[in-house]
């Protein structure tokens, strides 16, 4: 009884330390949460085992029911355990359908069933010291851990090269202390190892399932919702300006075609004073716009892809080798897991080639070296790309003029942009409209260094990334779309949404909403204004429902002269309606129904 007394504490103290943190929701810890819980059960069973023994003779029935429920627990926490090593060696995998959860299930009720129903034997000799259990239910116990644990090998086999993730060692554990356990028990059938060592496992996963800081990821995801913020509303302040650009134009156009037919030099002097003052309206509208579109055109456009980093590497290394010259060296150095990455890999191949080509045009002899190295963490990947040569070298104030070199394109390094390859200095300004990082160290007749330090995102297969997990986990997450450009209702909405703790998105367009719904994103609903510029809030409704997969509910809000054929809106698609000179009271309807 040693072992389980002892392993109780620590199974107690894992359970505490798991469940007083907040942890994402990820199928990885809803495993491990199985497995604490199960553990501790098989611990109190194992130690009723004892028990059992002693009232053996007396209550024989009750005493092969707590063994037998000993031998289910055994099978039900290397069923999860195998589950577990399935999971975390998939990088990618859809969820199970229903069917075959229930097919699981089903399976998993027979082999209990069979359990409790096959006849079990309790050995007991050396003066009541030695106490162990055998018999049919035993044996075909053993038989189904033994499957469990050759699907184990079969996966770890099949995802050899990724065994040397930290979320193995639990495996590893299992199968080297396990087997020891076994041995010892074979032995000395009365020494109560397994649950034990079970425990055990349990307290190693702690500190190997991917559980990372949420309060880190709280700052991540309130950071990426201000980010969104400031482009919905530079988003929102185009388009009005855009559509107060337009009403000028108009009354311009207006009034210059009077003029032409005006012969009064009064009225025309008149005229032309009026038309000077819509122009500089004008003026000033434009001028705001392109104030605001300065603060983030750079002149280059960035196109993420889906790219394999390995892939990139080893064509880099194609191209680059005719270009050595005679008597250098040259040699590609990557670590053995890559992980498959989104990025503009284009613009990334042309950097990197570029600065290979500077490099094998000033080494005469000697080496290049092309190293690359990764900091992987969550969703996302830095990667830093290490070209060293033992050319000429540079000065220092060379290196200075180079990394200098920030800000907008101007038109001939736009034009060099489409050659395949471009000097040091446009590759430091690109570098840095990308969000990367250049350094280069470097001394006069000893070669150079140059370090390429850029972040990409991992790709995800379904974009189960685990900051993507941990988003449409939180607790009591809701966002709502707007689309309205109806400042005073947009203001009376945000207004009442914050109130509620509703994270919002506010747009002006019905395109917008609709590029929005096309990315990917999801709302508990989605409120649109009856009468916009460009598109209606029913062509904008139109458009949402042509996305394949969406479906939020979508209300209309509509004026006061409009009430009375509110039912037709339902009729046309919308789930419901507001009433904008009842709006608040409206809204309380809304977010308690949705």
């Amino acid at each position: 009884m040693i072992f389980p007394l002892s392993a109780i504490p620590f199974s107690i103290l894992i359970m505490i330390l798991f469940f007083k943190k907040e942890h994402i929701h990820s199928i990885e810890t809803k495993i491990y949460k199985n497995l604490l819980v199960i553990n501790f059960v098989g611990l109190i069973i194992e130690l009723l085992c004892t028990g059992a023994s002693k009232i053996y003779n007396t209550s024989p029935l009750l005493s092969n029911f707590i063994y037998k429920s000993y031998l289910v627990y055994l099978l039900t926490w290397t069923s999860f355990f195998t589950y577990y090593v399935y999971r975390v060696s998939r990088t990618s995998i859809d969820e199970i359908s229903k069917y075959k959860k229930m097919l699981i299930i089903v399976c998993g009720i027979i082999i209990n069933l069979i359990v409790y129903l096959l006849p079990i034997d309790v050995v007991i000799k050396d003066e009541f010291k030695t106490r162990y259990t055998t018999g049919l239910s035993v044996n075909f116990s053993y038989v189904i851990s033994g499957i469990l644990v050759f699907f184990i090998l079969i996966v770890l086999f099949k995802n050899r090269k990724n065994i040397r993730q930290k979320k193995y060692i639990p495996v590893f554990v299992f199968f080297v202390i396990g087997t020891i356990s076994i041995i010892i028990q074979l032995i000395e059938p009365q020494i109560l190892l397994l649950t034990y060592v079970e425990t055990f496992i349990c307290v190693i996963m702690y500190f190997t399932i991917e559980n990372p800081d949420v309060k880190m990821l709280n700052e991540m995801a309130k950071n990426k919702e201000l980010m969104e913020q400031g482009y919905e509303d530079k988003y929102n302040f185009l388009f009005e300006m855009t559509q107060e650009a337009r009403n000028p134009l108009v009354n311009i156009n207006n009034l210059t075609n009077a003029l032409r037919m005006e012969d009064d030099p009064k009225k025309v002097k008149d005229g032309l004073l009026v038309l000077n003052n819509m122009v500089r309206q004008l003026d000033f509208s434009i001028n705001d716009i392109l104030n605001i579109s300065s603060l983030d055109v750079q002149k280059i456009k960035v196109v993420n892809n889906r790219y394999k980093l390995d892939a990139l590497c080893k064509d880099l290394e194609v191209r680059i080798k005719p270009e050595v010259k005679n008597g250098v060296n040259f040699e590609l150095t990557l670590p053995g897991q890559l992980p498959e990455l989104y990025g503009d890999y284009m613009k990334i191949r042309q950097i990197l080639y570029s600065l290979l080509i500077n490099a094998c045009r000033n080494t005469d002899s000697g080496n290049i070296n092309m190293r690359v190295n990764v900091i992987e963490k969550y969703d996302a990947c830095r990667v830093v790309f290490n070209i060293s040569d033992t050319g000429s070298g540079m000065s220092i104030e060379k290196i200075n003029e180079i990394l200098s070199a920030t800000g907008s394109l101007d038109k001939n390094e736009i034009e060099n942009l489409e050659k395949k390859e471009f000097n040091v200095k446009l590759c430091q300004k690109v570098v840095k409209i990308m969000g990367g990082n250049l350094m280069i160290k470097s001394s006069i007749g000893e070669g150079t260094d140059v370090i390429l330090t850029i972040d990409q995102r991992v790709y995800h297969e379904k974009d189960n990334s685990i900051l993507t997990q941990y988003e449409n986990s939180i607790a009591n997450y809701r966002k709502v779309l707007i689309v309205s450009q109806n400042k005073d209702a947009l203001g009376i909405i945000k207004k009442k949404l914050n109130e509620n703790n509703i994270t919002y998105t506010s747009l002006y367009s019905g395109n917008d909403a609709i590029d929005r719904i096309k990315a990917g994103k999801k709302f508990d609903f989605v409120i649109v204004e009856d009468e916009m510029k460009e598109l209606s809030g029913y062509m904008t409704l139109e458009g949402m429902k042509k996305v394949k997969g969406f479906d939020s509910p979508v209300i209309i809000m509509l004026k006061e002269d409009k009430e009375h054929i509110k039912d037709h809106f339902i009729e046309d698609g919308f789930s419901d309606y507001i009433l904008m000179n009842n709006l608040e009271n409206e809204l309380d309807r809304i977010i308690e129904k949705y």
